[in-house]
């Protein structure tokens, strides 16, 4: 939910929420007098050069009750932590000419109060060079981008920018696109980055992605198409204790209407590859429908179907990999789709680009009995212990409340809180206790 609030809240102001693809053009030709947050864009240097600044300053309080439903790593001296997250970004936009920039994103984010030791990269990154591109405009339609960036695909379900942890994702590579008006063809090759707790100590991880993203409105109001296929390569996934060389092809669509009365959204997708010794077959289908029953009221109903491993001792890897996708249940637990059947009914509030409230509830079941369940950056969640497969199916219902609020163009609060109950499952193959969550995050953006 949080994704969604940025990139409509953004864009009405000319900040978008990947801070390299802001927008302040209008700058160049206005001469009326401008705000102070105006002036520091498109500064004059020398030889015509042109720098524009923008930034970030974020705080974060976070708080769980038997966070990972109570099954801790050994180091861990707390199961019900609170956490002061805090987060600045500070970036700066230089302008060659009318062809070329560059871009420099410097981040800094540090994990307060919270006892037990830092083992995600999500949560501190004293300093870092976050983003640092070129970008060459051959001309309006086609630009050709090389170095440290971020990026985002659809709804983020393969390649996400990881807005809502502190630490948002940066890949090392290249990326081209085209631009028409009814469409987007791009093509890229990333080297994703590991995020280090120190300054300047970040590296890069042993994964490489490849591929095509093709966005194109179908019918006008009515249908959007997007259409894609990653190549990945990997050593550093593991499937229900089994690691090794991973070559894994995806490809999918999306199918998906403008906003409007009567809303919906439709996206496959096919693997298919190898792991180790084993040929990769699996898939995935997620869904999204809402109507809106008054003004600014619509009530929907999402979900998904990911098979997972169907036997542990034939020749197939059946598991779906979700690659770098955003936590699809939220920041209450770490899930994710793999294996999983999920039926979410939501009601969702939403007025303009101010206001915007969502109540939902992700019934969630296991598929397969013979594979178990993972985070979102596909580490293993549950079993605990390579031992006999448990039959239950029953894995957790979540219950959550999103409050976002944008005070004025430039300060956003959100307000989420989350409930999840454990199911038979998860208290058969481990620590099965219900986890509550509560967040409060204030962002400043110029």
């Amino acid at each position: 939910m949080f994704f969604l609030l940025f990139s409509i809240s953004s864009s009405a102001q000319h900040i978008a929420r990947l801070r390299a693809e802001d927008n302040f053009d209008y700058l160049l030709t206005d001469t009326l007098q401008k705000s102070w947050d105006e002036k520091i864009k498109f500064m004059p240097l020398f030889s015509g050069l042109k720098v524009s600044v923008g930034g970030e300053w974020r705080e974060q309080y976070q708080n769980y009750k038997q966070a990972n439903f109570g099954q801790m790593p050994a180091s861990y001296v707390e199961e019900s932590p609170h956490q002061w997250l805090h987060r600045w970004l500070l970036h700066a936009d230089l302008r060659v000419n009318a062809r070329f920039r560059i871009f420099t994103q410097l981040n800094n984010t540090v994990r307060f109060w919270n006892p037990n030791p830092i083992l995600s990269q999500v949560e501190q990154n004293s300093l870092s060079v976050h983003q640092f591109f070129g970008e060459y405009k051959w001309n309006q339609n086609v630009h050709i981008r090389v170095g440290k960036q971020e990026m985002q695909l659809g709804q983020e379900r393969f390649i996400a920018s990881r807005e809502g942890p502190n630490n948002r994702q940066t890949f090392l590579g290249a990326e081209a696109s085209y631009t028409a008006k009814k469409g987007k063809l791009m093509l890229f090759y990333l080297n994703p980055i590991r995020m280090n707790v120190g300054a300047f100590d970040d590296g890069l991880m042993d994964e490489r992605i490849g591929g095509m993203y093709v966005a194109k409105e179908v019918v006008a109001k009515k249908l959007n198409l997007d259409a894609f296929y990653f190549n990945f390569t990997s050593t550093q996934r593991s499937y229900l204790f089994k690691s090794g060389l991973e070559h894994r092809h995806t490809g999918g669509l999306r199918l998906y209407s403008p906003l409007k009365s009567l809303n919906y959204e439709l996206e496959l997708a096919y693997q298919w590859g190898s792991f180790k010794q084993l040929a990769i077959r699996s898939w995935m289908v997620v869904w999204d429908v809402n109507y809106e029953l008054k003004p600014h009221l619509f009530l929907g109903i999402g979900g998904n179907y990911v098979p997972g491993d169907k036997s542990a001792t034939d020749s197939e890897l059946n598991t779906f990999n979700t690659l770098f996708a955003r936590p699809p249940f939220g920041q209450t637990v770490a899930l994710n789709i793999t294996n999983t059947f999920n039926f979410s009914p939501y009601l969702r509030y939403q007025n303009g680009t101010r206001w915007i409230v969502t109540a939902r509830t992700s019934l969630v079941n296991r598929i397969s009995a013979e594979d178990g369940i993972y985070t979102p950056n596909m580490s293993t969640l549950r079993p605990v212990t390579n031992g006999a497969p448990s039959k239950l199916k029953d894995l957790c219902s979540i219950y959550a409340l999103d409050f976002n609020y944008n005070v004025s163009p430039h300060l956003f609060n959100q307000f989420e809180i989350g409930f999840c109950r454990a199911g038979d499952y998860l208290k058969e193959s481990g620590s099965g206790k219900n986890v509550v969550y509560f967040a409060l995050r204030n962002a400043y953006r110029f």
